[in-house]
């Protein structure tokens, strides 16, 4: 729901300084949720990894589980281990690249990775695993992001959040939430550069919010219409009906509690109550208590005159007997304002 980013992902840093030159359901949280107060606004919670990350691989339905599976041992294997050659059995050939400072193929990809030190490959995923979630044909991947200090802001976590779409039991198209904008020398679309992200609009994002599962459809809809009435419309003395008192809130820049999710709506607004989401949707991905929904941004590109480039936002909720108790997104802590000298 946070509209800042600044940081870069850190795990993406050599090989985007690589780029560069080439081109110029976590229950550790759920402890602490009871004790927030319900009518005082209370800070922030951290942003903590799964206690269990190779038990949030499961799932009932094998499918899925292999499909987390997939996306759990590339990153773990290339990302974080340097074995590019793997990408020829985990990545499609035309494998599609949605990041804003990216190539796409998996050509692209094996050269972008092939700067990561080749090492033994670990058992599990670096940065640590919050969540993983899977349905249909989609994954979610959202690991825990440490922000070193900087002028103004002290240290702090966040979420980095992947969605690959696989396909025959391979990655084959990848979003995720870096907001970093394109250089220069970053090529255009049609040139082999990032693809553009594209979501839908309107009635069409209505078939974004079934499943199979009665339980996951409702979960989507409350979130869809929490995020209709509240976060687009403003309508904060909503919130009653859609959010829990014991509300825990990971953007860094938010507050817990009830009263924490309205003060961050409450400003005064006269807009009415659409019928979808403003944004355009790319996902919305449910399992369990989680949902995971995609949205596209689209801004001026910084060195192509009349262009534009895009990013993916991501927001993740838990959801626990119809209320929104959880919250996370990729947000990038912002520096508090500067107090009056005297």
């Amino acid at each position: 729901m946070n509209t800042s980013r600044g940081p870069q992902w850190a795990l993406l840093s050599i090989a985007l300084a690589v780029v560069a030159c080439q081109n110029g359901s976590p229950p550790a949280s759920r402890a602490g949720a009871a004790s927030i107060a319900a009518t005082q606004p209370a800070p922030a919670a951290d942003v903590v990894a799964h206690p269990d990350p190779l038990a949030a691989l499961s799932s009932a339905d094998p499918t899925l589980a292999a499909n987390k599976r997939a996306v759990f041992d590339m990153w773990r294997s290339i990302v974080d281990a340097g074995h590019t050659e793997k990408a020829d059995d985990l990545l499609t050939e035309g494998y599609v690249q949605h990041s804003p400072v990216l190539r796409t193929g998996r050509k692209a990809f094996k050269e972008i990775f092939s700067v990561v030190p080749r090492r033994e490959i670990p058992e599990l995923v670096e940065p640590p695993l919050v969540a993983s979630i899977a349905e249909g044909n989609l994954v979610v991947m959202a690991l825990l992001e440490r922000i070193p200090a900087r002028d103004g802001v002290d240290a702090y976590a966040t979420t980095h959040f992947n969605l690959f779409r696989i396909e025959g039991g391979r990655l084959a198209e990848h979003w995720h939430s870096v907001q970093t904008p394109p250089g220069p020398d970053v090529p255009l679309p049609e040139d082999g550069g990032p693809q553009p992200v594209k979501g839908v609009s309107g009635d069409a994002q209505l078939a974004l919010l079934e499943s199979v599962d009665p339980r996951l459809a409702g979960n989507k809809r409350l979130v869809f219409d929490a995020w209709r009435e509240i976060v687009d419309a403003g309508h904060a003395e909503l919130a009653d009906r859609y959010v829990d008192a014991s509300f825990v809130e990971h953007d860094p820049n938010g507050a817990s509690g009830l009263e924490g999710f309205k003060a961050r709506f409450s400003s005064p607004r006269d807009a009415p109550v659409e019928p979808s989401i403003r944004a355009p949707v790319v996902a919305i991905v449910a399992e369990g208590d989680l949902v995971a929904v995609v949205t596209m941004r689209e801004h001026p590109h910084p060195s192509r005159a009349g262009r534009t480039y895009t990013t993916t936002w991501f927001d993740m909720f838990r959801v626990v007997d119809g209320r929104l108790v959880e919250h996370w997104d990729a947000a990038a802590k912002t520096a508090a304002p500067a107090k009056p000298a005297g």
